[in-house]
């Protein structure tokens, strides 16, 4: 097989899709980017700041182990592509120990995971003289200059305000057939990471995701100012090119996209309580009449992100019953896939951290290379996971 002649198109132009891009530029595999909209990073990969750092637990845990390879991974290509020359950004970042339960998990985290000192250590905040844990490596960022630089390295065939419209696989080989609001275009792989929507594929319906809401506050910088990233539930990060963002939060219910001046004066006020030695030098503002943005992204049923091979629930036998496994004669119900197809999503928050990474064990999954992952992450990972819980509550018909 030469992946050479080998074509990719991958739907969504947002930092998780121009991590496949990435992923598929190392393989030699032609891509062609196609979004609705008319550039990239236009939704949760739009926000003027980001923060990028792993997620720890207690223990170690398949989502936290995933989560650390992921930084560290990230911190690898951040280096390896120079991108701290071309992507404007400030390194550091604490996150607060201010209370029993935070301390004891992630004081415990460290020595779990066996996390070395230039990743994460126990310190203390400057401003607040609060313990906190500390990366050094962590990053405040522009997630869009992150997303255009990836797409410069990668290059691929770039297709904006072109939507998928409909695909299906060729019943005379292994190709997908694409059908969008520019052309038709045949495929040896296809890669779904659009997003919440992933709703609008009849393919991905069954998949327990969910669009949730978020609002950040941009601020100007102030004065005096955190040189760092500070997370305490929310976040504030330093200033980049004379604005800091406050965020964000978080709501999975109510999606209007008018931003609300609630919770831009909850965010403040609670900034205002975790870091009364920084805030009680600015001058007087009315937090409500900061700009805000508005954003969406996707989150899955458990919270982690969806990885892997999209399964073909239309071939599925679904009068194989769980019920009936520890019975004599009881079958395993077996997941049919469609070979070609991939999908990536359900990053929620954590977008940044996690693409490059997730990218990487997608892509190298799709070609069939070895894993990357050990086998419990690459499940914890993977859509069958809820495929599995479907069957075992008998919700597959």
């Amino acid at each position: 097989m030469n992946d050479r002649k080998k074509t990719a198109v991958v739907v969504g132009a947002g930092i998780a899709g121009v991590s496949i891009c990435f992923a598929l530029k190392k393989r030699n595999i032609q891509t062609i980017l196609i979004d609705s909209d008319f550039g990239p990073a236009q939704h949760a990969s739009g926000n003027p700041i980001g923060v990028v750092y792993p997620f720890l637990t207690k223990h170690k845990t398949a989502e936290s182990e995933f989560s650390l390879s992921s930084f560290i991974y990230f911190l690898s290509i951040w280096e390896n592509y120079h991108l701290e020359q071309k992507v404007p950004h400030v390194d550091g970042i604490y996150y607060l120990m201010d209370t029993e339960g935070t301390y004891d998990r992630y004081s415990h985290s460290i020595i779990s995971h066996q996390i070395p000192n230039n990743i994460a250590r126990e310190s203390v905040e400057p401003t607040s003289g609060t313990k906190a844990l500390f990366f050094p490596q962590g990053k405040s960022l522009s997630p869009v200059d992150l997303t255009k630089q990836i797409l410069t390295i990668t290059n691929p065939d770039t297709k904006y305000n072109c939507k998928l419209l409909k695909w299906e696989e060729s019943n005379e080989n292994s190709k997908i057939l694409c059908q969008t609001t520019d052309e038709k275009i045949e495929c040896d792989y296809l890669f779904l990471s659009q997003g919440y929507q992933f709703s609008e594929d009849p393919h991905l319906d069954w998949l327990p995701l969910k669009k949730v809401r978020g609002q950040i506050l941009k601020i100007p910088e102030q004065n005096p100012t955190n040189t760092y990233g500070i997370l305490y539930g929310d976040y504030l990060t330093p200033a980049i090119q004379g604005i800091q963002v406050l965020g964000a939060t978080f709501d999975e219910f109510k999606l209007e996209s008018e931003p609300r001046s609630e919770e831009s004066e909850m965010m403040w006020k609670d900034l205002y309580q975790k870091l009364p030695n920084l805030t009680s030098q600015w001058n007087p503002q009315n937090p409500s009449l900061f700009p805000t943005r508005v954003s969406y992204r996707t989150q899955s049923q458990d919270r982690s992100p969806v990885i892997g091979r999209l399964p073909n629930i239309s071939k599925m036998d679904v009068s194989i019953k769980y019920q009936n496994l520890l019975k004599k004669g009881g079958k395993k119900i077996e997941i049919p896939y469609f070979e070609n197809v991939g999908i990536l999503n359900g990053l929620g928050s954590r977008g940044l951290t996690h693409s490059l990474y997730a990218a990487e064990i997608l892509v190298s999954s799709m070609v069939n290379e070895p894993n990357i992952v050990s086998e419990k992450i690459f499940k914890s990972l993977k859509p069958d996971r809820f495929l599995i819980r479907m069957w075992k509550r008998d919700q597959l018909t």
